[in-house]
């Protein structure tokens, strides 16, 4: 059962404030999505069989850019460079 200390504890961990009344809110949206995952468990997938399931669809290989030029004109599009890598702005 979630209750109003859960959602708390999840707004803390996410370094989130919630008000009381968020927390009275996501109390009811979490216990009625949790119901829901509990409705799925309930079906039978025995015999389901699993289909276009692959590693591959899932995952990427990360590569270095190698065409100077598509390095260079990615670099253009940020403002500011820093030790030859794109400078951004802070987000927290």
């Amino acid at each position: 059962m979630i209750t109003k200390q859960d959602v708390e504890l999840a707004g803390k961990l996410a370094r989130m404030t919630v008000s009381e009344q968020e927390a009275g809110i996501y109390e009811g949206q979490l216990r009625a999505l949790f119901g829901w995952v509990n409705d799925l468990k309930a079906i039978n997938t025995e015999d389901v069989k699993l289909t276009n399931v692959t590693l591959a669809a899932h995952t990427r290989q990360d590569k270095a850019v190698t065409d100077e030029q598509a390095a260079a004109k990615l670099r253009a599009m940020f403002a500011q460079e820093l030790n030859d890598q794109a400078k951004v702005k802070k987000v927290l």
